[in-house]
């Protein structure tokens, strides 16, 4: 009893408010999706529940009261259907079911009870590009067997002369190499727009867009409240067949112009989400579509669609994952604002961590993360946050005989994809309590006995516990519907205002590596003079409830001082003063408890 009452009073300090109590979904507008948490789960690392050292449903099942418990409002649970796993998953074999590695179906419909007697939704990873070759719909396909035949993109080979023939264009694959892989048994090549193993679907054929959509309606029709619709700008190829010429793109990646985001390919999105919003007008209660593209917001804006024919709710934006220690005040100050200028607001979207990314603690440092949680939690939009994050977790060094991940994203990456994906820490116990196996799929961070899930839990000052402080405000008034304004104070300072009526929150982030200070009213004359402290960093100097001077002392005395890597969220409400004395008084008299 004493663990669960420290526990509960770490979050006092969050959510403990004296200004408007009314709840704020009576002041609301707003859909659930467009401002909701989205926790995105890798179930292989998350929990393994049956000792096999890989995580599984019924492991994602055991811990839905932590997820709860963050103030997560959408569990987004990636790839577990039936697969051969030569893409980790996303080389699907059966859309309809769950893979052994993973559980039963029975697994995952007692895991979708258990989120939402949570009160929270689900979406699921939808893998819309290609198949598995040992799809059956392939395999029918390979042999010429209708109505399968088309389901793909099958091409004869070109003649290069008289003795010769060769690939049927110079189209080439995002793993590697030619996107051409010649079947020996119908005589023709097939397109693999990714590995030789995922065989591209050809969504020219009306049977395809059924066999999907019926795959859809399968998922929805269990209760999933919607999809992450992964590598959508592949669907479609153009007709011709033309070589692609040698232009780039964004970021300098080749443009691809003739096999990605052809006009069709937005086409059947928005026919997609005519299709989810046949179940919205059934019950009220909206799904959603969500889509990986890794792109600047004026070309994923085609993904939204418009007022007449709707499309996805939320592109992803995934700019602030490549942020790192080079990024600046100004650097990031234009990745906010080239989404908040392109996309309407109920669009808007943050994320800083993914599976296939480097992580915060990496690119920047681990005293970085609770900044990066504050910038991702509190500007306006959905906000996405990779497992692990809520703890500064660390991606981890794996050697090459550790490895798992066969494809690793393609060539050209010099790192490992499954540094970032690296089993949760949930105690002291051997292999983090991930698993009781004599060793998990991939190892456990060596810092794992001395942060994890547990110790963080009982430490008031720990990443989790500041996660979940901005996780309160975040559910406040001021953040859900209050204005935006960003600014640059310093080089490697970023700074935003939220404001709702008379309320006023700032957010002060120094990414840089030298202390700063910062005189918040020389960006900002129209603040209030004084603040007080809502949420800090671990790195920061100043304790919850202390009011600062926004600008210069009268006796000269200077600003605020920000150490290096370090968040603070300012308010102009004194609550969080009070709120900190009563924590500090009940955490006294639960410790005396606990003793």
């Amino acid at each position: 009893m004493g663990r669960v009452l420290y526990h509960l009073l770490s979050c006092v300090l969050g959510s403990f408010r004296t200004e408007d109590t009314s709840p704020s979904s009576s002041l609301s507008p707003l859909d659930w999706w467009q401002n909701t948490l989205i926790y995105q789960v890798y179930p292989r690392s998350f929990k393994d529940s049956d000792g096999d050292g890989i995580g599984d449903l019924n492991g994602i099942t055991e811990k839905l009261d932590y997820i709860q418990d963050l103030g997560v409002d959408t569990v987004w649970i990636q790839p577990f259907f039936k697969s051969p796993m030569d893409d980790m998953g996303y080389d699907v074999q059966d859309f309809k079911a769950v893979d052994p590695l993973f559980g039963t179906m029975e697994d995952f419909k007692r895991l979708l009870k258990g989120i939402k007697e949570r009160g929270m939704k689900v979406i699921l990873d939808f893998v819309v590009n290609h198949t598995s070759d040992q799809c059956e719909w392939f395999q029918l396909s390979e042999q010429g067997v209708e109505p399968y035949k088309d389901y793909y993109v099958w091409r004869d080979a070109k003649k290069f002369n008289d003795t010769h023939k060769t690939y049927p264009n110079n189209w080439s694959s995002m793993f590697h190499g030619t996107a051409w892989q010649w079947s020996e048994m119908r005589k023709q090549y097939y397109l693999h727009q990714f590995s030789v193993q995922q065989p591209d679907l050809n969504y020219r054929n009306p049977r395809v867009v059924k066999e999907m959509e019926n795959v859809m309606r399968f998922w929805l029709d269990m209760g999933v409240d919607g999809f992450r619709l992964d590598a959508p700008k592949h669907m479609f190829e153009s007709e011709h067949f033309l070589d692609e010429p040698d232009i780039k793109g964004t970021f300098g990646w080749p443009a691809r112009i003739y096999t990605t985001r052809l006009p069709e390919t937005f086409a059947q999105i928005r026919a997609w989400r005519a299709l989810l919003d046949e179940y919205t007008a059934k019950d009220g209660q909206a799904r959603i579509l969500c889509t990986e593209d890794y792109e600047v917001p004026t070309m994923l804006k085609d993904y939204l669609g418009d007022a007449a024919h709707p499309g996805a709710q939320i592109p992803f934006y995934f700019l602030l994952v490549f942020s790192d220690r080079k990024t600046n005040a100004t650097k990031l100050n234009q990745i906010i604002q080239d989404l908040v200028t392109v996309f309407p607001r109920s669009a808007w979207n943050w994320v800083t961590d993914n599976h296939d990314n480097w992580r915060v603690s990496s690119r920047f440092s681990r005293e970085a993360v609770d900044a990066f949680n504050m910038l991702n939690l509190l500007l306006p939009g959905s906000a996405s946050v990779y497992q692990g994050s809520e703890l500064a977790m660390h991606d981890i060094p794996v050697r090459p005989d550790q490895r798992q991940d066969p494809l690793n994203g393609g060539p050209g990456r010099a790192d490992s994809r499954d540094a970032h994906r690296a089993p949760m820490p949930w105690d002291s116990s051997r292999n983090a309590g991930f698993s009781k196996a004599r060793k998990p799929w991939l190892p456990v961070h060596p810092s794992y006995w001395t942060s994890n899930v547990e110790i963080q839990e009982n430490d008031p000052d720990s990443h989790l516990n500041t996660f979940k402080r901005i996780v309160a405000l975040r559910k406040t008034p001021v953040v859900r519907l209050g204005d935006l304004k960003t600014y640059t104070p310093k080089d490697w300072v970023f700074m935003f205002t939220r404001s709702l009526k008379d309320e006023t929150i700032v957010v002060l982030l120094n990414i840089g590596s030298e202390t700063e200070d910062v005189c918040v009213k020389d960006v900002a004359p129209k603040l209030p003079d004084e603040m007080f402290v809502r949420v800090k960093s671990i790195g920061s100097l100043y304790d919850v409830g202390k009011k600062l001077r926004l600008g210069p002392g009268s006796h000269g005395s200077k600003c605020i001082e920000m150490r290096p890597q370090s968040g603070l969220v300012l308010s102009t409400s004194h609550g969080a003063a009070i709120s900190f004395s009563l924590f500090m008084l009940l955490l006294t008299i639960v410790s005396t408890m606990i003793s």
